[in-house]
């Protein structure tokens, strides 16, 4: 759930709407915008929880989801070392978390084509939590 909590973060911070433009593990077949995954790891007994995630970015051309992504990408470098990840106020279960620390995300990258022949962009990044 922390991924949500990160793409909370990026609605708050005037990156996109979530269910408008910012999708939680989906992107539905004809959505514009930028959605997150999250990338199972492996953990050390007794580490720190860690998330590894993929933004992924569609647009209606491929200089918009790329413009898209890098906005959000230049908006992760700056948040190192954030302290809290926000609650999302739509699902109960969520919470919000505490001591976090955003590590400077990839570059973009070419993740390949959609049906339309439309560039999809990536990124990845970890959470510190």
């Amino acid at each position: 759930m922390i991924t949500l909590s990160l793409l909370q973060y990026l609605e708050d911070n005037g990156l996109g709407t979530i269910d408008e433009d910012l999708f939680w593990e989906k992107l539905g077949v004809d959505a514009i915008g930028a959605y997150i995954t999250s990338v199972g790891q492996p953990r050390e007994r007794g580490m720190r929880h860690r998330q590894d995630y993929v933004i992924y970015s569609r647009g209606l051309t491929d200089i918009q989801g790329y413009d898209k992504l890098n906005k959000i990408r230049s908006f992760l470098d700056q948040s190192y070392d954030i302290c809290t990840l926000p609650s999302v106020p739509s699902v109960a279960e969520s919470e919000e978390y505490n001591n976090v620390t955003i590590m400077p995300p990839s570059s973009i990258t070419n993740s390949g084509e959609d049906s339309e022949g439309r560039v999809i962009w990536s990124l990845t990044g970890t959470i510190y939590y």
